[in-house]
């Protein structure tokens, strides 16, 4: 046992234990319970067994940062039925655990050909142990699924069944300091054994910690209390063995005194933790966790970007760097992250020479971009992604100084940051003149470079082409590595505000589906009408750049005039006829998410839905009913749609003619419809130029950033004879 917890008297009494961990960290946490002097132990998957009195369970739910939960197994039997579960679970002795006024939850983990689902598993068991009380006292336990009593764990792996009592209660991950719910970050367990994989400790002869992409400040927190000897457990307030009928409370409470005695100063010690992060809500989540923890003062952390921070290094100091960085679990992420990874190791090279650094990434190519050959991986789940940390010795040996003498950027990638450069130099009057804040930067100007990049604001989109068959995928890929890498230093953004599509051609539904779950949502303007678009959610980001001119013509038609849009998508054009004067507006698409972004549209721009309509529909089945009349009519079909919620499939070559006919059937005798698509073979209908005014406008709408692809739509003015 630690100092003076020997002077304490506790039950000579043995159990058989099993501690869970994260994968990965079973030795980790055998040496932690070592250092604690619970000795008895023995390595599984997953867990570590321990035999020990009641002292050392306490110790091992006080101490331990990597262990799971701390289970007690009262029973082992085979099963070849439902029945013999509910008989295995009645034949333990329960009234040695818990009495019958205790509340109780079970929680069930697998199944097999006789217990299919662990629903079932739990009921059959809480059955069990209800029926033995009942037969004892005639009563039953309570089930309490929140904080219960007394919590039990059923564990089913093939035949063989373990009944515990799980003496945690909740999973020890959960310290009491961080308000969970709101994000996602890395558990504190795993973080805290990630921290003794990489050499820290409470006597490492490292006094300088540092995260330079801290998150809610996970790595920070558990160190700092690791090093300050403060037991992960002390903030707990509630734990499954307190209704546990052998827990001794006065021996926990004496435990409990000596660990709030063992805390150490830090100044005393020269300890420093410093983070940084770029995102507010991360930097506001690491604040509030610190201060929760009672390390205010002692952890630093800043809302800056790790290359721009002022981080202190005291000379001749030991320090671990230890960071968990977007891992880029998509083609596009991980292409916008090589910068990212690169820029780290660079900085790590520069600051720590001499320190240990450890990496958390599940994406093994963005490791490479360390210029530091690893000392060693430890293969882990984090959030159910296969992860590895890997540890970089920051020593002149290990270090590849070739490659960090090297520029960031290949000689391609510096060719290309040149033309972007040479580009965005060109169009820099007239998207300053004009206010733009949204512009296409590059559309595929050197064939070898197929990619399409827009700005919006200070943010990047990048869509790559879909290349030929005759292209080497490696090829590909490595050109768009070298787009990505460059964008951050021609475009002067952050690396993380490069997003980067796969554009392909588009069937069915496809351009209706989410790419991600990241509601990435900002405001842009142009031409006094703001816009919500999102850059990562889905394929296209609801404003189409190239009908910028096509708008800005709507807006100065529509003073006074009823306007409808039809395939409206997200009613980009109807806001900037209700900002023009429109007397009314009507905006058309059949897509739920589009209709419901179109409103938000509106909405945003303070017009009033009377006013202002959104309708969704199929639009061929709509003109076809509709006896609607309006004075200007907006059209931009999609080139091809197979959706189900159509009543027909939609190819804009052939059905156009019909199409322009059902909206110019709607349209005032002295109207105008502004026909648009971006079918790049399009020819329009001949017989349309005989029965009504056609007038191409399709060279007069298109803005500098387009001038390069002339073929990115056709628009034209479509009048009744004789108005023109």
């Amino acid at each position: 046992m630690t100092t003076n917890q020997s002077t304490i008297e506790s039950a000579q009494t043995l159990y058989a234990l099993e501690l869970t961990c994260p994968l990965g960290l079973e030795n980790v946490l055998e040496k932690e319970l070592h250092e604690e002097g619970l000795t008895q132990t023995r390595l599984g998957e997953g867990q570590v067994k321990l035999t020990t009195d009641l002292t050392g369970i306490y110790t091992a739910c006080l101490w331990s940062r990597v262990a799971t939960r701390v289970m007690l197994p009262i029973a082992h039997f085979k099963i070849e039925s439902a029945d013999e579960l509910y008989a295995g679970v009645k034949a333990v002795e329960w009234s040695d655990h818990l009495s019958v006024n205790d509340t109780i939850a079970i929680d069930c983990h697998g199944t097999n050909h006789h217990i299919r689902n662990t629903q079932f598993g739990a009921v059959r068991a809480k059955d069990a142990i209800a029926d033995y009380f009942v037969a004892l006292t005639g009563e039953r336990p309570s089930v309490e699924k929140n904080q219960p009593d007394v919590r039990i764990a059923l564990r089913i792996k093939r035949d063989q069944v373990t009944v515990s009592i799980d003496l945690s209660g909740d999973s020890l991950h959960r310290r009491g300091y961080r308000q969970h719910g709101g994000m996602a970050p890395l558990k504190e367990n795993l973080a805290a054994g990630l921290l003794l994989r990489a050499g820290w400790g409470k006597d490492c002869g490292m006094t300088q910690l540092i995260d330079p992409m801290c998150g809610s400040g996970t790595f920070l927190v558990e160190a700092a209390l690791m090093s300050l000897d403060i037991a992960p457990g002390l903030r707990r307030q509630y734990w499954g063995f307190k209704g546990w009928k052998q827990h001794d409370h006065r021996l926990w409470q004496q435990l409990m005194d000596f660990a709030r005695n063992r805390k150490r100063d830090a100044a005393e010690l020269g300890l420093r933790f410093q983070g940084t992060d770029r995102e507010q809500r991360a930097i506001a989540a690491a604040r509030e966790n610190i201060k929760r923890s009672g390390l205010v003062g002692i952890v630093e952390v800043a809302m800056t970007p790790f290359q721009e921070h002022e981080f202190i290094i005291p000379e001749d100091t030991k320090g671990l760097v230890i960071t968990n960085p977007p891992y880029g679990e998509r083609l596009g992420d991980e292409m916008a992250l090589i910068a990212l990874y690169r820029q780290l190791g660079e900085w790590v090279v520069s600051n720590a020479r001499g320190w240990q650094f450890m990496m958390l990434t599940s994406n093994d190519h963005l490791a490479r971009q360390i210029p530091v050959r690893p000392e060693k991986s430890t293969r882990v789940i984090n959030g159910g992604i296969e992860c590895r940390a890997y540890r970089f010795p920051l020593m002149a040996g290990n270090i590849k100084e070739d490659v960090v003498a090297q520029s960031v950027m290949t000689p391609g990638a510096q060719m290309f940051a040149n033309r972007l450069q040479k580009n965005i130099k060109k169009m820099r009057k007239w998207v300053e003149k004009n206010k733009i804040q949204c512009y296409r930067a590059y559309d595929a100007d050197m064939p070898e470079y197929a990619v399409a990049i827009d700005v919006y604001q200070d943010w990047a989109h990048v869509q790559e082409y879909q290349a030929p068959k005759s292209v080497d995928p490696e090829k590909a890929k490595q050109r768009l590595f070298e787009v990505v890498s460059a964008i951050p230093t021609a475009l002067n953004i952050p690396e993380s505000q490069v997003v980067v599509k796969h554009r392909q051609k588009q069937t069915g539904k496809t351009q209706y589906e989410k790419l991600d779950q990241s509601q990435h949502e900002m405001v842009v303007e142009e031409h006094g009408c703001d816009f919500i678009v999102n850059l990562k959610d889905y394929l296209d980001t609801g404003l189409f750049l190239d009908h910028r001119p096509v708008r800005k013509l709507i807006q100065q038609k529509a003073n006074g005039k009823r306007f409808l849009n039809l395939f409206c998508y997200t009613a980009s054009a109807s806001v900037h006829a209700g900002q023009g004067g429109a007397f009314t507006t009507l905006s058309v698409d059949m897509s739920n998410t589009y209709t419901d972004w179109a409103r938000r549209n509106i909405e945003l721009n303070e017009f009033s839905e009377r006013d202002h309509r959104v309708e969704r529909a199929d639009c061929f089945e709509w003109l076809r009913q509709s006896q609607d009349e309006f004075d200007l009519i907006f059209m931009d079909p999609p080139t091809f749609s197979n959706s189900k919620k159509m009543a027909d499939v939609l190819d804009i070559q052939r059905d156009h003619g019909d199409l322009v006919r059902l909206a110019m059937a709607r349209l005032s005798s002295a109207g105008e419809l502004i026909f648009s698509n971006n079918y790049r073979r399009f020819v329009l209908d001949a017989d349309l130029e005989q029965e009504f005014e056609v007038e191409n406008i399709t060279q007069q709408t298109l803005d500098p950033d387009f001038e390069r692809n002339n073929k990115i739509h056709q628009c034209y003015i479509i009048r009744h004879r004789g108005m023109a």
